[in-house]
């Protein structure tokens, strides 16, 4: 008969008197010193432009990424009360807007197909979505 597996920590956390806890997010990132004592800042990108202070009580599960998985390392949380760090914070910076704007021209939109093997002009509308399959008409 096989050992019995051990249980997994993350399940005990997630899941408190038989019912899943709410409003729960997994984010990967990089953690670096808080604005307090009760609190640290998570970087959300390798280049530390992107970052968010988290609590340390909304903190409920945390697995640190090994140079095994990944070469930078990093760290993977799970955060509740998430809708408190995500509502009205998801703005779009103007260099993401850009690349936006840019990705939707018609240029880009030729350049795509020819790369694709899709050399047949289509219509160009503003929100064409670059597909060249040939199949489903985009």
């Amino acid at each position: 008969m096989a050992n019995k597996l051990a249980l997994d920590e993350l399940p005990k956390r997630l899941i408190v008197d038989g019912k899943k806890i709410d409003d729960v997010m997994m984010i990967y990132g990089f953690v670096a010193e808080g604005t307090q004592d009760d609190n640290i800042t998570f970087y959300l990108d390798t280049l530390l432009k992107t970052s968010v202070i988290i609590k340390d009580e909304d903190i409920i599960h945390d697995a640190n990424i090994t140079k095994t998985h990944s070469a930078i390392g990093g760290t993977i949380i799970w955060v509740k009360n998430a809708s408190s760090y995500t509502q009205g914070k998801a703005t779009t910076s103007q260099s993401q807007q850009d690349a936006q704007q840019f990705f939707q021209g018609d240029i880009y939109q030729q350049y795509a197909n020819t790369v694709q093997g899709n050399t047949t002009q289509k219509p160009q509308g503003m929100h064409t979505p670059v597909c060249g399959c040939g199949k489903c008409g985009q």
